[in-house]
């Protein structure tokens, strides 16, 4: 993914910029930033390899996160991008090992924790200190969304009582 730190320095303000409207929710600024900028700005790495999808998980602006989603499935459907490289964005981790999945479930955003699992998030990922995003919402008291986690990894499937029934009696 790309990086700020080799490009010039006019690139590198405006990547902060659209990081910094991403991170505190500032939607119509950041759709007035990328009105001239390249779709690829939207998941270039800062210094600490945080790109505006991490903040706008991090702090639970769905708007933002679904912006920057369809713009990255734009992207996708042009003949010269490689779909293989979205679910890459999806998942791209920080310096810390940490994806934007990670830090929408350990801040409780539930929603956006939906929408990135729906848009190709992996959820068997491991940060840099070997904690998955499912064990961050735990150890952050986040129980709907630990539930949900769980769920998408191990979809339990609805049975009725008699069913139920029927399997204790054959034990």
């Amino acid at each position: 993914m790309p990086s700020q730190q080799h490009m010039p320095s006019d690139d590198a303000q405006v990547i902060d910029e659209i990081i910094a409207c991403a991170r505190y929710g500032e939607y119509k600024e950041l759709l007035e930033c990328m009105k001239s900028q390249p779709t690829i700005y939207l998941i270039t790495k800062s210094n600490f390899g945080n790109t505006a999808l991490h903040m706008a998980c991090a702090n639970g602006h769905l708007e933002i996160v679904t912006y920057i989603i369809d713009q990255l499935q734009q992207l996708a459907s042009s003949p010269s991008t490689d779909n293989s490289k979205i679910a890459l964005c999806i998942n791209i981790q920080n310096e810390w090992g940490n994806t934007p999945l990670h830090w929408s479930a350990l801040n409780g955003h539930k929603e956006v924790v939906e929408l990135l699992i729906k848009n190709g998030a992996n959820v068997h990922i491991k940060n840099k200190a070997g904690r998955t995003a499912m064990y961050e919402a735990q150890q952050n008291n986040h129980e709907k969304i630990v539930e949900y986690l769980l769920n998408v990894v191990d979809p339990i499937e609805p049975q009725t009582v008699d069913e139920n029934i029927e399997a204790d009696e054959k034990k």
